[in-house]
């Protein structure tokens, strides 16, 4: 049945009050508007045309109410040059276009916007904490910020916990008079929960204080449809007293061949192939990032669900890839997929 033809349940009219609040008001309240102990749900997306999609209205009038970016952390600082300005333009786009949403913004920054060799420069502390001080001073606005996009899996502080925990003390003391805002101390990736525990602990002592608040990208325990690794995450000692914000999961449709085969999840285990298999892993994926925020409801705050669509495509064929990453609510020809219906209808 068409869903404008369905008969009103209860959740569609809440659904609809949500959606009457004016943006202002929800930007004024930032997400403690949610019930106590619920968790947020949000958008994990790169592209500022997002908000403009008609998808995205309908999520955003079901409650949606966040969004996250990744942005090189420096990008700022080369906004005026004639081949790197690029990064900053983008980011400006996206935030306008969020704030015009009235989304919340995360912002994780990464690497440098300085060169090709950005994943193995290192990061000067200082430099980091004046390039924060600019984006603030831009963008007075946003108040959620995460330290650094999986730092433990690419970049410079692989294998370098401490040198990302004595970045977050000097972070922390720089947003110490940002009323409200928030610092994750970096968006864990998420293979072995005890790898990434023990990763997270390295940081904690070095930062030489708390974290209240970390990130974590678990598309292998959502994909595979397991909580093991996310648990053991949760339950380590440097993070077992913190709140979690799920920075990047979901269920993914597709992605390069090559990270198929190293990095099998459950459908590749099983040879599916083919749209309907696909669709049906994506979205038994899907529905497993939403028990998982059930089981810890206490510890999981926010979930950013990975992504609107994936490079829009029109001549894309059911089944085939779509690039080298398509975990799209859409798919590539901007059709609805069994994902984006349940996110709306049973998740919002």
């Amino acid at each position: 049945m068409p869903r404008s033809a369905a008969p009103v349940r209860p959740a569609t009219r809440r659904r609809a009050l949500r959606g009457a609040v004016p943006a202002l008001v929800v930007l004024a309240a930032g997400v403690a508007a949610a019930p106590a102990g619920a968790t947020t749900w949000g958008l994990a997306d790169q592209k500022a045309t997002t908000f403009a999609q008609p998808a995205f209205g309908e999520l955003r009038a079901a409650g949606l109410s966040t969004a996250r970016y990744v942005v090189r952390y420096d990008a700022l600082r080369y906004r005026d040059s004639p081949t790197l300005g690029y990064h900053a333009a983008l980011l400006d786009a996206w935030l306008t276009a969020a704030r015009a949403a009235g989304v919340r913004p995360l912002v994780t920054f990464w690497v440098t916007a300085s060169g090709s060799r950005s994943l193995r420069n290192a990061v000067s502390t200082t430099r980091f904490v004046q390039d924060v001080r600019r984006f603030r001073a831009t963008y007075p606005w946003v108040r959620d910020f995460s330290l650094f996009n999986e730092p433990n899996l690419t970049g410079p502080f692989r294998g370098k916990p401490e040198a990302l925990g004595r970045l977050y003390r000097a972070v922390k003391r720089e947003l110490a008079s940002c009323s409200g805002c928030t610092l994750l101390g970096g968006d864990i990736h998420l293979t072995s929960g005890r790898e990434a525990g023990a990763y997270a602990l390295r940081v904690r002592r070095a930062a030489g204080r708390s974290i209240p608040a970390w990130g974590l990208n678990n598309y292998n325990d959502v994909n595979d449809g397991k909580a093991t690794e996310t648990g053991r995450f949760l339950r380590s000692s440097a993070v077992r007293r913190s709140k979690v914000w799920i920075t990047e999961s979901g269920g993914v449709y597709s992605r390069k061949a090559s990270s198929e085969r190293s990095n099998p999840f459950l459908a590749q285990r099983r040879k599916a192939s083919g749209d309907v298999a696909r669709e049906r892993y994506q979205y038994d994926a899907t529905r497993f990032l939403h028990t998982i925020a059930k089981r810890y409801a206490s510890r999981i705050q926010r979930i950013y669900v990975y992504q609107l669509q994936s490079e829009p495509n029109p001549a894309w064929t059911p089944g085939t890839r779509n690039g080298s990453w398509d975990s799209g609510l859409l798919d590539p020809r901007g059709q609805k997929r069994r994902s984006f219906t349940y996110l709306l209808d049973d998740v919002l």
